[in-house]
């Protein structure tokens, strides 16, 4: 685990700092209340996934039915992961469901607050203070940190839903900070690929820093993961792998105001057709290219958190359909352009290319933090029936990633314009 290291501050604000620490206790009150009596409706489908597997409770239902999880006459929503990820769920099916909500926000409490100490340490390692900083000191910043990723929108409505996003997340990032010594890196993206396959996109790191051993482990990992789907629930992988995996009545409605991937947002401005299909895997074309290039060069200067945060980033737009609680990644993101695009990369360019990024990065990161779909439904003046949201709002919800699409392709192009400029080198946090 990393160890916490800061800068030389004053002696923090005694007020302020239990003040920060009200609002945490405040935040977690309210994220736990709210998953116990309202929400973990994503849970209850992992849980039911797992209860197929021995019929806990009588629920005699197959995995990849449709209806799984029957919440009314017209509303029902399916298991979509592999059957690897089933069985991983399975100790969830053998303790009351307020046990397994406990369980699972406690752990995602304990990734956020893992995920804030990463972003204090890397931050400390660029010579910068967090907001707030000497006044509030190590543990009061911390505590205010992981209350302010908690409250973003992809973590507070992860959280609603008791998501399995926090533990990704942690496999990948735990994967690319541990010392690959042992244990070769890859060896953790390929079991979060095994329980949800968009993880595996985090191999283009390793693929770009010619890092051969750590792809061909992910490979193998993963493989595993579906050795055992096979060799376990043998019938399930058959129609998973065949069938379920590809089925687009599973995974929702693409312009659904939530769809914060490049054709969600896309189809949100209102393209469709050939000019949709055109853009759409032009766009991604070109992020693929930008991202891997980048990647490769920041690797040289050891920016090893912006190389995690844009391979994030580009896993999202690739996407289908990316609702905006996927991007647990969004505190990583804004990290990195703050700590390492502004000073290292457009710090280097004129004046108005400085202003530029820095509305386009705001505007992304704030929109993101308060979420495309509160925007969305408050402007459409309805949380109901958000699938008929009306054009306005849609596209207006649609501004925030848009604008940090922007930012990320201006960061690229900056980079491919100064490539020659010398630019300081980041050790990797510990």
């Amino acid at each position: 685990m990393p160890r916490i290291s800061s800068l030389r501050v004053e002696a923090p604000n005694k007020f302020a700092v239990a003040a920060s620490f009200a609002v945490l206790a405040f935040v977690l009150f309210y994220t736990m209340h709210y998953a116990l009596t309202i929400g973990a409706l994503d849970f209850t489908v992992y849980r039911a996934g797992a209860m197929t597997v021995f019929d806990n409770e009588g629920f005699t239902k197959d995995l990849y039915v449709i209806d799984l999880m029957r919440l009314s006459d017209t509303f029902s929503l399916p298991f979509t992961y592999p059957p690897f990820a089933a069985l991983m769920f399975v100790p969830l099916a053998f303790m009351p469901k307020w046990l397994g909500v406990v369980l699972m926000m406690f752990l995602a409490w304990v990734v956020a607050a893992w995920l804030a100490l990463v972003i204090y340490n890397y931050a400390a390692q660029r010579g910068r203070n967090l907001p707030f900083q000497p006044v509030l000191g190590r543990w009061g910043t911390l505590a205010l940190l992981l209350a302010v990723i908690l409250w973003s929108g992809p973590w507070l409505r992860g959280m609603g839903l008791v998501q399995i996003n926090p533990l990704i997340m942690v496999l990948v990032l735990w994967d690319f900070l541990r010392p690959a010594t042992r244990v070769p890196r890859g060896v953790l993206i390929g079991i979060a690929g095994g329980i949800k396959l968009t993880p595996l996109a985090f191999g283009l790191i390793l693929l770009m820093r010619k890092d051969f051993k750590g792809v061909i482990a992910l490979g193998v990992s993963f493989l595993v993961t579906v050795a055992i789907g096979f060799l376990l629930l043998p019938a399930e992988a058959v129609e998973f792998w065949t069938y379920a995996v590809s089925d687009p009545s599973r995974v929702g409605n693409i312009n659904y105001v939530d769809n914060v991937s490049i054709q969600g947002w896309l189809m949100h401005l209102g393209l469709t057709g050939a000019a949709l299909k055109v853009l759409h895997y032009g766009l991604i074309l070109v992020l693929l290219v930008g991202t891997a290039w980048l990647i490769a060069v920041i690797e040289k200067r050891g920016m090893v958190m912006s190389q995690i945060a844009l391979n994030a980033f580009l896993m999202l737009q690739m996407s289908p359909i990316s609702w905006s609680h996927h991007n647990t990644w969004l505190p990583l993101i804004a990290a990195a352009l703050w700590l390492d695009a502004f000073p290292s990369f457009f710090a280097l360019c004129a004046r108005w290319v400085q202003v530029l990024a820095m509305v386009l990065a705001w505007v992304g990161v704030v929109g993101l933090w308060i979420s495309p779909m509160w925007i969305g439904s408050k402007l459409y003046g309805s949380s109901e029936e958000l699938d008929y949201i009306s054009s306005w709002p849609l596209i207006i919800s649609a501004i925030p990633i848009i604008a940090l699409f922007s930012a990320i392709m201006l960061w690229i192009g900056v980079a491919f314009a100064k490539r020659h400029a010398a630019l300081p080198r980041v050790d990797q946090p510990t």
